[in-house]
């Protein structure tokens, strides 16, 4: 049995070691997210490498997808084979299960409502870094950088906006 491999930043996996595992696996989930970006599909090689039968889950799916053999599917008609290799890609994986997805989103998302709410949008940017870097856009003007390069503008920081 090989380990799981769940890195929470791509730094840390090695190629070999993630090529030998995706190789050996019979179910691999592929939960790419570059924040504000499209996912990189760079596993068209792994893909092909896996064993047939084997099973694909793109995750990551609503931002492009991880693999280049990936592209949506809905619910009513969820999977499709390439190379042998079984890919489930649904878009809006967390609409099967809605009040549990709220929950997860609001227990996420809480805190920064009640900071804006408490000391008003700019103030509660100017305090909080992580509340700042997921901003947009800002005043007409797009303000992260990940959604500045997938559209092909450039970004302004948002604490020259405020």
């Amino acid at each position: 049995m090989h380990d799981i491999l769940a890195p929470r930043d791509h730094r840390h996996v090695e190629p070999a070691n993630l090529e030998e595992e995706v190789a050996a696996a019979d179910l691999t989930v592929g939960a790419v997210l570059i924040t504000g970006a499209r996912a990189a599909a760079h596993l068209r090689a792994l893909v092909a490498a896996m064993r047939p039968g084997a099973a694909l889950v793109d995750l990551s799916i609503d931002q492009g997808g991880c693999a280049e053999t990936s592209r949506p599917t809905t619910h009513a008609d969820p999977t499709y084979r390439v190379d042998g290799v079984v890919h489930y890609a649904v878009t809006n994986m967390p609409g099967m299960v809605p009040h549990t997805a709220t929950l997860a989103l609001t227990n996420a998302t809480l805190s920064y409502a009640l900071a804006i709410a408490d000391h008003g949008f700019a103030d509660a940017l100017r305090r909080d870094p992580a509340l700042a870097r997921a901003c947009n856009v800002l005043a007409g003007r797009v303000t992260h950088p990940g959604v500045a390069e997938a559209l092909g503008m450039s970004a302004t920081a948002p604490e020259t906006l405020l």
